[in-house]
């Protein structure tokens, strides 16, 4: 069945979008496009197309006797402010919640034992801290304290987030701290992560004097609203209100895009066997699937799209009770560097992090496996990943019994985009491409940003340069 449309000139029919994908940046763009049209009274039809029988993404939440899982993210940066401004004009601000109250709320496994990390963030603000802790040598608390000497990389070279860190800070403290730190961000490989297209800000430390004294006079400056926030429930909630907030019928589940292709002045879609017209596309899927569609519009574009790599990772959520611990849980979780051998790259304690995620006589501990290297186990049966993260978490937390009350695995195959040195290049190939082609906008977190604010801010801009381009357009009588 072949499903057209005339022009919007010849029968006066509003301009039609199309975005692919109900994650939080496809959901962002229709958003935006929506309140566009209702802010200027104008007529808009949209189509937000999702493959799958549930939107959402990676963005999932489940409740099951009183304990609120997470599958994807379970929080944002409020220091980024996309996240709260969205939760604020869907009135779900009452909802946010932070963290409960810590002094050092990560662990790192050092020699099979869980030390404390003496501060969280992009960077050490003081040695001092660090020369107390014994996750470093003392030949690395050294070279740790002798950073403010290091001469800062002159030019606008990329480099991966290892050559900095260890220009910057010595190769133990990247080995030990800042390589499963950053790369569990990233769910990659520091030795191949930008450090442009990832932590930008770390560069901009180093011309103004180091890591030290820019974290030293950060610390004096008054703070922004940050730390780790959530939605009382989950933050499908977020993705709840942003559905109610379209019109009736925009979002369509269960229906896959097949094909893209430029007809004339317009974009047809082949949607489960249907084609249909429409003015402009939004994609908010990843880039392989992108390129696939786009391979004969654009070969080029499409190369360029292919050229981002993804990793599987999964997630492993365990409800256990607090009787089954010999000591209490220390802090929001742990993060493991890769010498020590583990399938577990990290851990958050739930329970801990946020408030009411579990019952007071439960613990809720969520894992995390895969990324770049060590897929092997993400995409093994949920079986065998349930197998080996017990075990591991059990001889981690050194428990004589392990009787988890819930377990729950959300598996997500090739999922994480890998922003590796280059990848600003990449983004300017892509670009320039994109010039050919009026009426396509890409969005999502293969390009930008991975965080849940990232992802808004990079839909919402595509919603409003849609919206000014089709509305553009039609005025123009185009």
């Amino acid at each position: 069945m072949i499903v057209t449309a005339p022009s919007p000139k010849q029968l006066g029919r509003p301009p039609r979008v199309a975005i692919l994908g109900a994650g939080i940046s496809g959901l962002s763009a229709a958003y935006e496009l929506s309140l566009g049209a209702q802010r200027q009274g104008r007529r808009l039809e949209l189509m937000v197309l999702e493959a799958s029988t549930r939107i959402g993404g990676k963005v999932t939440t489940e409740s099951r006797e009183g304990i609120i899982v997470e599958g994807g993210p379970d929080s944002f940066i409020g220091a980024k402010p996309e996240a709260l401004e969205l939760i604020d004009e869907l009135g779900l601000s009452q909802e946010v919640i932070g963290t409960n109250p810590c002094r050092r709320p990560i662990q790192v496994l050092s020699g099979g034992r869980l030390e404390s990390l003496p501060e969280f963030g992009l960077a050490p603000s003081s040695p001092w801290p660090w020369l107390a802790s014994p996750l470093l040598s003392w030949r690395g608390k050294l070279r740790m304290c002798l950073e403010p000497l290091v001469p800062g990389e002159q030019g606008h070279q990329d480099e991966s987030i290892a050559s900095f860190f260890r220009r910057r800070l010595g190769a133990e403290a990247l080995d030990k701290i800042f390589a499963p730190m950053f790369g569990g961000i990233y769910a990659g490989d520091c030795e191949k992560l930008s450090l442009q297209s990832t932590f930008p800000q770390l560069r901009e430390m180093e011309r103004k004097g180091g890591l030290l004294r820019s974290m030293q006079s950060a610390k004096r400056a008054p703070r922004p609203r940050s730390g780790f926030m959530t939605l009382r429930g989950g933050l499908t909630r977020l993705i709840e209100a942003l559905a109610r907030a379209l019109p009736g019928g925009v979002v369509r589940a269960g229906a896959k895009v097949e094909s893209v292709a430029r007809r004339g002045g317009s974009w047809e879609l082949g949607v489960n066997g249907e084609l249909f017209k429409v003015d402009a596309v939004i994609s908010a899927l990843p880039a392989p699937a992108v390129s696939a569609l786009l391979s004969d519009v654009d070969f080029e574009l499409s190369c360029a799209l292919r050229e981002i790599p993804f990793v599987s990772t999964a997630t492993v959520s365990l409800a256990l009770e607090r009787a089954q611990f010999k000591r209490p849980l220390q802090g929001f979780g742990f993060l493991i560097p890769r010498a020590e051998g583990r399938r577990i790259i990290g851990a958050t304690f739930s329970s801990s992090k946020f408030p009411g995620r579990a019952p007071e006589n439960t613990a809720l501990i969520r894992c995390f496996v895969g990324g770049a290297g060590q897929e092997e186990l993400a995409e093994a049966p949920d079986e065998e990943i349930l197998r080996s993260v017990s075990a591991e978490l059990k001889d981690i937390l050194r428990m004589d019994s392990f009787k988890p009350a819930l377990s729950r695995v959300f598996r997500w195959p090739k999922a994480n985009p890998q922003y590796l040195v280059g990848h600003a290049l990449k983004l300017k190939r892509i670009a320039s491409c994109l010039q050919g082609h009026p009426g396509l906008w890409l969005t999502g977190c293969s390009f930008e940003g991975v965080s849940l604010p990232d992802c808004i801010r990079s839909g919402r801009r595509a919603g409003v340069q849609a919206f000014q381009w089709v509305c553009g357009r039609r005025h123009a009588g185009s």
